[in-house]
């Protein structure tokens, strides 16, 4: 039967097309099995992508010819190409059309390049097509319930379309009755599964919806369905959003990617037509054919607003960072600005730091900076209820050095907040020593003036008295780089593309270090000092300044010689003098800690071996050099140009002639290559 609506490829030609099921083709996991990148090179090379069902999995041969029979009769732009199957002895496999830019998931939730705003709703407009068309427009008397619509089942071809996949749980169902189901043993995802769907097993194209409702809010939220590593009460995307929203803080959860991108109108009708998805009774919930009109006309307002901006109808913008919220941007018309227009997005909030670019003209523009508030001054009760008495915490690792740290939460305004509610921020405790005390002098003189994406922001500190004496930063969820470092074997999130974002991120932070009005050079920098967000985006931790030129306008400062085994440049350890090409050093010692994912001085080796740099720059003149430096557990996730060309990169920040380095602006410039 299969036979007569479907290619029907043999395990050999499988077999070939992946290179016997070789690793290095794996582009996907899931509880099915793998999903391998193919190639039939008797049908023009032919790129495929294959997904071989495990013997183990719990999807077995009925939803294996479930999506076989589903797939040979939907033809649509927006619904991923059936090309054929392999059911052979135990072996049973699919072959879909090749999508080379993965799934809506990996890019909202991994990091590397993200998605600006106008192209997720792009896609967020071509998955709701998708799914209209398996609802009402398959041509028969029947629809098609998907039962497990997520942001990992939307796939993206060469042109960032959206495809719907996985038909696997798919059920039909009549479309000429307004409130029919099926009833059905519940299956699904939990996170996007339908409360109604779940309690009763009565399964309607509204259960679709709402699960399209929850993939909405991780493409404006930026975080996953269900993410475990948060606290309880925030686990589930949905009920978190919702409370949010109603709140009035639907601006605190918007995707900090997206700063810049969003006119408050457009956020506001995104964030009611995901919740009208979401809504406790299914017949409430909007048609897909509802949502597509909705997302269109975002779309369209959206664009003109960005058109106008371009073309000078708006003349200012302003940029602004609330405590406790994402960065947020609101287009100003002149006459709001001279007080006779009303503004069109309203935030309330504690500023802490904003910017204003002026466009008086078509013959150029100005920037005008507002200064920051002064730093939150914590007394010691208020920090002492907000981290539970001083509750340690471990995420950091080596991070917090030789003083302790300590997770609480905060509201708004700064005030103790109860147990995983409100801003969660790590308190830092500085112990009674002349150098901690120096690093708080100059923490305190100069952090408060820093913003940028890749700091991680202070936001407050406490001195009542010499014995209590702290520091107030954000909470960064995936502790430091230094501590994945050390405990190697837990390394799957970290994949080539999230190694790659976490470098531009330490090139970018070091960059705005090292800028003309900014003028810093970090003391005792390494990997323990790069922290890591809730999307693997690194920061680099500001309590650890050694010299600033906002209070100092020398090239190079001599002290007291700190360092870490490993880390220091040479000229360095030599003089004493720490200038901007000694922080480049250090981060050609860390680039190669990303690559080869070992620390930079490890004792448990052979004693050639110990030092990093030095095995490394031994590696280097024998043939094979990739495939002896770059970490194993990410071969095949990139080509050999593009490692080689990170590895040369590492060795141009180790020269041994400081003025041969790059500059961190040149560091950024090329990473980002290498993304691209």
């Amino acid at each position: 039967m299969m036979d007569q609506i479907c290619n029907h490829f043999s395990l050999d030609e499988i077999r070939s097309a992946t290179k016997d099921f070789s690793e290095a083709f794996v582009v996907g996991r899931g509880g099915f099995g793998k999903v391998y990148k193919g190639c039939f090179k008797d049908t023009s090379s032919m790129v495929v992508a294959i997904k071989r069902l495990n013997s183990t999995s719990s999807q077995g041969a009925p939803e294996f010819r479930a999506e076989i029979e589903m797939l040979s009769k939907l033809r649509h732009c927006n619904l991923v190409s059936l090309i054929g199957y392999c059911n052979e002895g135990t072996e049973m496999a699919l072959v879909y059309e090749y999508m080379p830019h993965g799934t809506l998931g990996d890019h909202i939730h991994k990091a590397g390049s993200p998605l600006s705003w106008l192209k997720r709703l792009k896609i967020c407009i071509g998955a709701a097509r998708g799914l209209d068309y398996l609802h009402t427009g398959t041509g028969t008397q029947h629809g098609i319930v998907h039962r497990d619509v997520k942001s990992s089942n939307i796939l993206l071809d060469e042109n960032f379309a959206a495809k719907i996949s996985d038909f696997g749980l798919a059920k039909v169902t009549p479309t000429n009755q307004t409130h029919t189901y099926v009833s059905t043993g519940v299956k699904g995802t939990f996170g996007y599964m339908d409360p109604c769907y779940f309690y009763s097993g009565k399964l309607t194209r509204k259960s679709d919806v709402y699960a399209f409702g929850v993939v909405l809010l991780e493409v404006m939220c930026g975080r996953p369905a269900v993410d475990e590593s948060l606290d309880e009460d925030q686990w589930g995307l949905a009920p978190w959003a919702q409370d949010r929203i109603r709140e009035g803080k639907l601006n605190r959860i918007i995707d900090s990617r997206l700063t810049g991108q969003i006119s408050s109108k457009c956020l506001k009708m995104f964030a009611d037509i995901a919740c009208r998805c979401l809504h406790n009774i299914p017949n409430q919930r909007p048609t897909m054919a509802e949502i597509i009109a909705r997302l269109e006309a975002i779309l369209s307002l959206q664009e003109r607003l960005d058109s106008s901006e371009k073309e000078g109808k708006f003349v200012n913008k302003v940029y602004l960072l609330f405590a406790g919220k994402p960065k947020a941007s609101t287009l100003i018309s002149a006459r709001t600005l001279d007080g006779e227009g009303e503004p069109s997005n309203e935030i309330e909030g504690k500023v802490i730091s904003a910017s204003m670019l002026q466009s008086p003209s078509s013959t150029g523009t100005q920037t005008t900076r507002i200064h920051p508030v002064d730093l939150k001054a914590f007394s010691f009760l208020e920090l002492k209820v907000a981290t539970r008495n001083f509750r340690p915490s471990v995420a950091y690792g080596s991070y917090a050095g030789s003083s302790a740290l300590y997770k609480g939460w905060i509201d708004e305004q700064y005030a103790p907040g109860k147990f995983g509610i409100g801003i969660p921020i790590a308190v830092k405790r500085l112990n009674e020593s002349l150098q901690d005390h120096k690093e708080w002098l100059a923490d305190i003189k100069v952090l408060g003036r820093l913003n940028h994406p890749n700091l991680v922001k202070i936001i407050g500190y406490c001195l009542e008295d010499d014995h209590s004496r702290f520091l107030v930063c954000e909470y960064m969820v995936k502790g430091s780089l230094g501590n994945h470092l050390l405990g190697r074997r837990y390394r799957d999130p970290f994949t080539w593309s999230v190694r790659l974002n976490i470098a531009v991120g330490f090139a970018k932070g070091l960059a705005y270090l090292h800028s003309p009005e900014v003028n810093i050079i970090y003391r005792e920098l390494k990997s323990d000092k790069i922290l890591l967000d809730s999307n693997w985006n690194a920061k680099l931790c500001m309590t650890w300044l050694a010299k600033s030129g906002l209070l100092d306008t020398e090239s190079h400062v001599s002290l007291q010689v700190r360092s870490t085994s490993g880390y220091a440049a040479p000229e360095y350890l030599d003089t004493g003098d720490l200038t901007t090409e000694s922080n480049i050093y250090t981060f050609g010692v860390v680039l190669l800690e990303i690559l080869t994912w070992r620390q930079c001085f490890d004792k448990n080796l052979p004693l050639s071996e110990q030092v990093l740099v030095e095995s490394v720059k031994r590696n280097l003149s024998r043939k094979h050099i990739i495939q002896l430096i770059i970490d194993p557990i990410i071969v095949g996730q990139y080509s050999p140009d593009l490692a080689k060309r990170a590895v040369e990169l590492a060795m141009t920040c180790l020269s041994g002639e400081p003025k041969q380095r790059p500059t961190a602006n040149d560091l950024v410039r090329a990473l980002e290559e290498l993304q691209d």
